[in-house]
C-alpha cells in the first residue's frame, strides 16, 4: 500500500522544502526585527519545525523496499522530535503567550501540537498493524495541519511583526 503514495509523498516533500526555504528567506529579512520581538524567535523555531516534519516524513516514505511497520517507526520517532520540539519552544515562549487572548493562545497552541501529533499517530498505526490506511491517510492530515501552521507562522514572520 506504501507504493501507491509514492506520487503524495514526492510532492509533499517537495512543497515543503520550498516553502522551508521561504520562510529561511523571510528570517534572513527581518531577522534583527524577530531576535528583537519578545516570542518571535520562538515562533520562526516553530515554522521551521512544522515546515521540516512532513519533508523528513514524505522522504522517509519514499524510502524503496521497506515495511509498513519500519515506516511506522520512522514516522513515530520524527513525530516524536517535531513534537517534542514544538512542546519546548511554546514552554519557553509561555511568557509572550500570556499577554494574547485565550481564544489566540489555544488556536496557536492546539494547531501546532495537534499537527506535529498526527505524525505521532500515523507512525503508531503503522507499527501496530492495525490499519496502514489509516496511517498513511493521518499522515496526509499531518502534513495539512503542518501546512497550515507553517503558513500562519510565515505570514506572522514577513507580515505581521512589520506592523
Amino acid at each position: 500500500m506504501i507504493s501507491g503514495w509514492s506520487t503524495f509523498f514526492d510532492a509533499e516533500t517537495s512543497a515543503f522544502a520550498a516553502l522551508t526555504g521561504l520562510v529561511f528567506v523571510a528570517l534572513s529579512i527581518n531577522l534583527k526585527t524577530i531576535l528583537k520581538l519578545k516570542g518571535a524567535s520562538g515562533r520562526a523555531g516553530e515554522a521551521l519545525v512544522v515546515l521540516v516534519e512532513p519533508v523528513l516524513l514524505g522522504l522517509a516514505g519514499l524510502i524503496g523496499h521497506q515495511s509498513e511497520r519500519a515506516l511506522g517507526v520512522e514516522w513515530l520517532v520524527i513525530g516524536l522530535v517535531a513534537w517534542g520540539w514544538v512542546t519546548a519552544i511554546m514552554h519557553r515562549g509561555r511568557g509572550p503567550l500570556k499577554e494574547r487572548r485565550i481564544l489566540e493562545v489555544l488556536i496557536r497552541v492546539g494547531l501546532a501540537e495537534g499537527a506535529t501529533l498526527l505524525g505521532v499517530v500515523a507512525g503508531l498505526l503503522l507499527v501496530s498493524g492495525s490499519s496502514s490506511g489509516a496511517g498513511l491517510y493521518c499522515q496526509a492530515g499531518a502534513a495539512a495541519g503542518c501546512l497550515a501552521v507553517g503558513i500562519v507562522d510565515a505570514w506572522v514572520l514577513l507580515v505581521e511583526i512589520l506592523r
